[in-house]
C-alpha cells in the first residue's frame, strides 16, 4: 500500500474507473516495489523506512541492528527505526521504557498537532501513523512487563480510541490487564465490543470465565456455564491457565482458533490475568476434567 501510494503521488484521476485502471497497471507484473524504490531513491525518509521494514523481518539481530543504524543516519526521525533500536539494544527495563516513551512522544510531535484529532477513529487507515502505533503498543507492553499495569492500561486504551477496529490486536492484552487489576466490568465492556470473538477465540472465551468468576464468585452459575463454553471453544488452554503446564516460552507465529496454537496465544496474551488470580487457578484445577 505504501509503495502504491508513493507511485500515485501528485496524480489526479477523473473517476474511480481511472484510478482502478492505474492501480491495475501498476500492480501488473509484480514490480511495484522496484518501481517505488526507483521513484523514491533520492528520498532519505523513504529509504530509511524501507531499511526499517527490512530490519523488522531480519532473522539475525545483528544485521537488523546494522540496518536500523543506517536508517537513523538517513532519517533521525524514523519512528520505526528508533522503536527497533530501543527493542534490540541490551539495556535494563526502566531505560527501555524511558527511551520507548521518548520515541512515542517524538513520533507524536512529528505527526503534527492536527493529524491525531482529525484521524482519531480511523487512525490505522493513514499509513504514516502505523510506525507510531507500533511504538506505542511496544511502550504499553513494556509498562505491563514492569508491573505498571495502570500505566499500560492507559496506553492500550489510547490505542483503541485512535483505532477502534484494533488492527494491532491490542484488545487481548488490554483484556488481560483489566482482569489482572480486578476490573471485570471493563473486561465485559471490551468483550462486548467484539461479540463474535467469544465463540471462536480461546483468549476471549477463557477471559469470559475469569470475568464471570470475578463478578460472581466461585459458586456463580454463570462462571460455571462460561467454563463449559470455554472448554468447547478451546480445550487445550486450560492446562496453561490452571498451572498444570508451564506457560509457553514464546507465542506461535500463526494460530488457528480451537487448536494448540490458539491455546498458547490465550495463555500468553492474558498471562497477567492468570498470574494475578491464583485463587481462580486453584478453582479451575478443582474442576478439571482430568487428573492434573
Amino acid at each position: 500500500m505504501r509503495e502504491v501510494q508513493a507511485l500515485l503521488e501528485g496524480q489526479e484521476f477523473g473517476s474511480g474507473e481511472d484510478l482502478d485502471a492505474k492501480l491495475a497497471e501498476l500492480t501488473r507484473g509484480g514490480q511495484v516495489r522496484k518501481m517505488a524504490n526507483a521513484w523514491k531513491r533520492d528520498d532519505p525518509k523513504w529509504r530509511a523506512q524501507e531499511l526499517a521494514y527490512d530490519a523488522l523481518e531480519a532473522d539475525d539481530p545483528v544485521e537488523a541492528l546494522r540496518m536500523v543504524h543506517e536508517a537513523l543516519k538517513l532519517d533521525p526521525d524514523c519512528t520505526e527505526a528508533a522503536h527497533l533500536m530501543v527493542s534490540l539494544v541490551p539495556m535494563d527495563l526502566d531505560s527501555r521504557i524511558r527511551l520507548m516513551r521518548e520515541t512515542v512522544d517524538k513520533a507524536e510531535r512529528n505527526l503534527g498537532e492536527s493529524l491525531i484529532p482529525e484521524t482519531t477513529g480511523h487512525f490505522w487507515s493513514t499509513l504514516s501513523t502505523r510506525p507510531y502505533m507500533r511504538a506505542k503498543r511496544a511502550l504499553a507492553e513494556l509498562l505491563a512487563e514492569a508491573g505498571r499495569l495502570t500505566d499500560a492500561i492507559a496506553v492500550f486504551e489510547q490505542l483503541l480510541e485512535l483505532n477502534p477496529d484494533d488492527n494491532l490486536g491490542t484488545r487481548f492484552a488490554l483484556l488481560g490487564l483489566y482482569l489482572a487489576t480486578n476490573q471485570p466490568q471493563r473486561a465485559n465492556s471490551l468483550i462486548a465490543r467484539f461479540p463474535d470473538e467469544e465463540r471462536i477465540l480461546g483468549s476471549v472465551a477463557w477471559a469470559r470465565v475469569l470475568e464471570r468468576w470475578l463478578s460472581g464468585g466461585p459458586d456463580d452459575a454463570e462462571a460455571q456455564a462460561a467454563l463449559k463454553k470455554a472448554r468447547q471453544v478451546n480445550p487445550f488452554a486450560e492446562r496453561y491457565i490452571s498451572g498444570a503446564e508451564p506457560m509457553p516460552e514464546e507465542a506461535p507465529q500463526y494460530y488457528q482458533p480451537g487448536k494448540e496454537s490458539d491455546a498458547q496465544m490465550c495463555a500468553l496474551e492474558l498471562a497477567p490475568a492468570w498470574e494475578r488470580n491464583p485463587e481462580f487457578r486453584k478453582w479451575l484445577r478443582g474442576r478439571s476434567l482430568t487428573p492434573l
